[in-house]
């Protein structure tokens, strides 16, 4: 299914200017400097071909030339009429042996030479001349080549409008070369297709996937005769015909590393994801914003006020759970979702997802509901944001661990399916934010908002958005009554360098009863030494807590700890809102 979702998507993307796809045969590359030539060959100037992007930044062009992509291995592999500084212009790299880059450069220079009768064409003999007459050695006279980096190069005449490997009659020539080449593919029934066609033998190489090969690596492949069978080899095991192979191919290369990557790839912990939608719709342009941004980075500083108007439409959309069905045949169009991590040499599947719009903004309806708490910050504090309404996955994912190298691999993929399909929460995103509670004892927004959203879809738990002094739940009430003595140690004696949270929170929260006792006769001192009003509001609010307790429970599982931190997070956060607030909450 997800190379036939690939390949459909070919026709659309290919018609698309924007995503400058590729003719089979050729591939898009970023070239980073042009040799510019006379019309003799002789070397007018070597100049930088980067272009500026939106931002005011330098970057690589991306133009279409002949091939598939830089051959990889370790042999000498020159590519037509374009390559990198060590085949084109003969550049020595440090890390090699001396006369590597000597080599290179005579095989690109044989290679043009042995097919400029072929070719035949003015521009191509320029360009042959230049390579008989160019010194390596030069190389140190044109230090722009130190600044474009590792980009790739091609050649241009002096006046002309584009590159020489651009000429129809060069694109004519390799594209006939191409099919007269001896190959040792077979005819077969493509599985994707279902047709009689020519079966690639080797599948396109995936690159843009975070933590893979630079080179790319395979999303198809059989390198070992254990995974072969039936006598049969390599793509023969498999049989994905050239066309549908090159389709999928260019289009998934494209999606992750190609000039609209931007709205299609997103980095979720270790996991390269892309999206797409069968025909062009809000929440293709959008999503990937929505997803890295949440709602709080959502303002005029991040976009410009047409993108801002389209978010702020999807996000109310997914807030009200209805307003999506506005938006006409978008509402029916399929999205795609697929999720890929290195392995080696080949890239490995995380998760793979299709629906329809409709059913995508329902399933994020629902998550934003499971997670809806009363904020912490809900306005600009100074230089304090305030929390996101709708936070961004990569934000619930960094509550789980203490730095980010430290999130679990595991968790982003399966976070992410569970947000996409309606699915339950993986359990261990509750162990793993009640385990760093437990180590800095910080009971924030976030970490409230995700224990909430974990035990109402994992446990069918009805959790209250704000305090609910009525709630029966005895760990939800010890919550809060931890957070009321708190509060009055708070009152009584100030900021401490450790107080009651530092020292008993881990404890309270997993063994009451060996805790609670112990802290309620300090309370009793710290009661003492508050004003007459404030003892008497307070002593009544701990009497309500305690009422309906009537015995401290030994231990609590991972549940009730949620249960006990959510507690504790509604009460302090009550603490701090006015009771004008609160009403109009």
């Amino acid at each position: 299914m997800i190379l036939q979702a690939l390949s459909d998507l070919y026709p659309r993307l290919s018609s698309d200017p924007d995503y400058k796809i590729s003719a089979p045969g050729f591939s898009p590359q970023k070239i980073s400097f042009k040799v510019v030539l006379n019309d003799d060959g002789s070397l007018h100037a070597i100049e930088d071909a980067r272009v500026t992007d939106t931002k005011g930044k330098l970057q690589n062009d991306i133009m279409e030339v002949p091939g598939s992509g830089k051959p990889s291995g370790a042999g000498v592999n020159p590519c037509l009429l374009w390559d990198n500084q060590t085949y084109l212009l003969g550049r020595q790299p440090e890390d090699k042996k001396e006369g590597f880059g000597l080599e290179r450069f005579e095989a690109f220079r044989e290679l043009h030479l042995s097919v400029e009768k072929s070719i035949s064409l003015p521009a191509f003999s320029a360009v042959c001349r230049f390579l008989e007459s160019w010194d390596p050695a030069s190389l140190a006279s044109h230090p722009i080549l130190n600044d474009v980096g590792t980009g790739f190069g091609v050649f241009e005449l002096r006046r002309a409008k584009n590159p020489v490997h651009t000429d129809p009659q060069i694109r004519k020539w390799w594209l006939d070369t191409q099919s007269t080449k001896e190959t040792k593919a077979t005819e077969g029934f493509c599985l994707v297709t279902g047709e009689s066609s020519t079966i690639a033998l080797l599948h396109p190489k995936i690159k843009g996937v975070t933590g893979a090969q630079s080179a790319g690596a395979l999303l198809v492949s059989f390198n070992d005769r254990a995974y072969e069978s039936l006598g049969k080899d390599q793509g023969d095991n498999a049989p994905v015909s050239e066309e549908t192979a090159f389709r999928y191919g260019v289009i998934l290369n494209s999606l992750l590393t190609g000039p609209q990557s931007k709205k299609h790839r997103l980095r979720i912990g270790d996991t390269t994801t892309v999206f797409w939608t069968a025909q062009p719709s809000l929440v293709e342009d959008c999503f990937c914003d929505l997803m890295f941004h949440g709602s709080s980075g959502i303002t005029p500083d991040n976009f410009d006020s047409q993108r801002l108007g389209e978010l702020n439409r999807l996000l109310t959309a997914i807030r009200s759970g209805t307003n999506y069905q506005d938006f006409g045949e978008e509402s029916t169009t399929e999205f795609f979702l697929l999720g890929l991590a290195p392995n080696a040499a080949r890239l490995s599947v995380r998760f793979f997802h299709r629906t329809t719009t409709e059913d995508l903004l329902d399933r994020l309806h629902l998550h934003h509901k499971h997670l809806h708490i009363i904020r912490e910050f809900s306005e600009q504090k100074g230089k304090r944001a305030p929390d996101p309404e709708f936070p961004a996955i990569w934000q619930i994912l960094a509550e789980t661990a203490r730095v980010k190298d430290e999130i679990s691999p595991l968790l982003a993929g399966a976070l992410t399916r569970s947000i996409t399909e309606g699915a339950p929460y993986p359990q261990s995103i509750l162990s793993a934010i009640i385990r760093r509670i437990h180590a800095d004892r910080t009971i924030n927004y976030l970490r409230a908002a995700t224990i909430k959203a974990v035990l109402t879809r994992n446990h069918h738990q009805t959790i209250p958005i704000m305090l609910d002094k009525e709630h029966p739940d005895p760990a939800y009430r010890l919550g809060c009554l931890f957070a009321a003595l708190e509060k009055t140690q708070e009152d009584a004696l100030g900021t401490l360098n450790a107080g009651l949270r530092d020292r008993f929170y881990g404890a309270a929260s997993a063994t009451p009863a060996a805790v609670f006792p112990r802290i309620l006769r300090t309370y009793q001192h710290h009661l003492a030494k508050l004003t007459p009003g404030a003892k008497i509001a307070r002593e009544k609010a701990i009497q309500e807590l305690l009422a309906p307790i009537t015995d401290f429970p030994s231990q609590l599982n991972l549940k009730k700890q949620g249960l006990f931190a959510i507690g504790y997070y509604h009460q302090r956060r009550d603490f701090f809102t006015t009771k004008e607030s609160t009403e109009t909450t």
